[in-house]
């Protein structure tokens, strides 16, 4: 894949890679009865595989660092990142086990619910992960999901150590099951991040408030620079030391919100990454987050430079948000 604009960053991801089985429902079955589904779609995904391939489809040097087996699951997910320009140097195949596989149900809403199979996600205490990566990135992206596993958390807290001794910034989307399932160590790495990125209800819980600013503004006050809490359809709040604001959804077609959140991420750490202002940073990553939803699947599917300059040309509100469609213009135009 040939991105025509290429931009000077390089961002290291480290977490589970997935392959999706997509299956669209009318309604949820009982116990032991069926759901019939008109199409079934499989696709690269996995929190940090799906953000390493919206980066790279952006135009920056995406590496990941994680496992898949030598099945057939694996071979997709390795053709899938190649297609996309994603740096899998630092991917190891296990011969004998499965690649992490998960089985997405989507709803009418285009509400997605995941059955999860670990697989190669289980990483061996005795498995060396190339983390020397780390070392010459500009930026480490982390999932919360390897602190559900003693193996996985020493990974991942490994990885936190090395960028932090090499003074690079780390970003961390929580996701919502670490933090219920394992609070007290989000709350530890939470001091660490520069970006730390939630969902609306695990932000909630973190904090005990209902209000997203107060959630934010408590957040940032833990350490991050860059705190953004995602609303869903709402849009989202962002946070830095100079601003608390809203920016809100933009409208589109949604029929599938598998990986929305993962695309709205990258778009997170490039616009920080580039130095833009918070409202224009919020702006990206709610186009990124909203184009995902019209696409059946993550993965390849998920949008990039092209789709989101076509968005931008087509608002309707350009006029009101020139300042931030400018920034975006400039740095992927």
């Amino acid at each position: 894949m040939t991105i025509k604009n290429r931009i000077p960053a390089s961002v290291c991801l480290l977490g589970p890679i997935n392959v999706d089985v997509t299956m669209p429902i009318d309604t949820y079955p009982k116990e032991g009865d069926d759901a019939g589904a008109p199409s079934c779609r499989i696709e690269t995904g996995g929190v940090v595989g799906n953000t390493a391939i919206v980066l790279s489809k952006l135009g920056v040097n995406a590496k990941l660092i994680g496992c898949i087996g030598d099945d057939i699951w694996g071979k997709l997910a390795a053709d899938a990142f190649e297609q996309t320009g994603v740096d899998i140097s630092g991917v190891s195949i296990l011969p004998g086990v499965n690649t992490g596989l998960n089985f997405a149900v989507v709803s009418k809403g285009g509400e997605r619910t995941f059955f999860n199979a670990w697989g190669a996600n289980i990483w061996d205490d005795t498995h060396k992960f190339p983390l020397h990566l780390i070392s010459s990135a500009d930026m480490l992206q982390v999932t919360g999901h390897p602190l559900s596993r003693p193996s996985n958390r020493s990974a991942l807290l490994n990885a936190i150590e090395i960028a932090q001794s090499n003074d690079i910034p780390i970003s961390m989307d929580t996701s919502i099951r670490p933090v219920f399932d394992s609070t007290s160590d989000i709350r530890t790495v939470i001091p660490k991040l520069k970006i730390c990125i939630l969902g609306y209800e695990e932000a909630r819980y973190l904090v005990d408030h209902s209000d997203p600013h107060t959630i934010a503004q408590e957040i940032l006050s833990q350490g991050p620079e860059l705190v953004a809490v995602k609303l869903s359809s709402k849009g989202c709040v962002l946070a830095n030391a100079d601003e608390c604001t809203t920016l809100p959804s933009c409208k589109v077609n949604t029929i599938d919100t598998t990986g929305a959140g993962d695309t709205f991420t990258a778009g997170i750490i490039l616009g920080w990454l580039s130095k833009m202002d918070i409202r224009a940073i919020g702006m990206l990553a709610n186009i990124l987050g909203a184009l995902a939803t019209t696409v059946w699947g993550a993965g390849t599917k998920l949008p990039g430079t092209a789709e989101v300059l076509a968005y931008i040309c087509a608002m309707n509100d350009q006029d009101q948000n020139k300042r931030e469609a400018d920034q975006i213009l400039n740095l992927l135009g």
